[in-house]
């Protein structure tokens, strides 16, 4: 296993702890860049109205459906129990002095990547080694994604105005 870190932020579930389709695409990504280059998983989402409702941190749960899916446990290094995006990148920045990553992936959604690259770029400096891949929304029913598409652009908007606050 190289140094490389997957990092895949979290999305909603529902109260139950059924992943949604948002966090099913991230881990489709996750699993297939596992596939071809074995690295540390770590793994956002903690509890939240908007997001998390259930008994457990949403990153249990995508922890387990990584398990089911063959990724061996010893591969998850992190259960990161955020709330929403800039805790995603303050409450992982501990990884890069634990793990020294070469590089750090960011798994997210394609309608997120642009204000999560804004929010880690922030929050990591000097650390600049990340890339970001987006899982695909093209699938996802359009009553679900569109209250998210403008909830991205009125914050971009707010982190372009006011900086990322943390």
């Amino acid at each position: 296993m190289n140094k490389n870190i997957l990092l895949v932020l979290g999305s909603p579930n529902a109260a139950d702890g059924t992943l949604g389709p948002i966090a099913l695409s991230r881990l489709r990504v996750c699993q297939q860049l596992y596939s071809e280059q074995p690295q540390k998983i770590g793994l956002t989402g903690g509890f939240g109205p908007h997001f998390n409702t259930s008994p457990r941190p949403h990153a249990f749960y995508l922890k387990e459906a990584l398990l089911e899916a063959g990724i061996p446990f010893s591969a998850i290094i992190a259960l990161i129990e955020s709330s929403h995006s800039v805790e995603d990148a303050t409450l992982s920045k501990w990884l890069i002095d634990e793990y020294k990553p070469d590089q750090i992936t960011i798994v997210t959604s394609d309608f997120h990547a642009e204000r999560a690259r804004i929010i880690f770029d922030a929050v990591y400096a000097p650390f600049s080694k990340f890339t970001f891949v987006a899982a695909s929304s093209d699938s996802i029913e359009p009553s679900l994604i569109m209250p998210l598409i403008q909830h991205e652009k009125v914050a971009i908007q707010d982190l372009r105005d006011h900086g990322v606050r943390f």
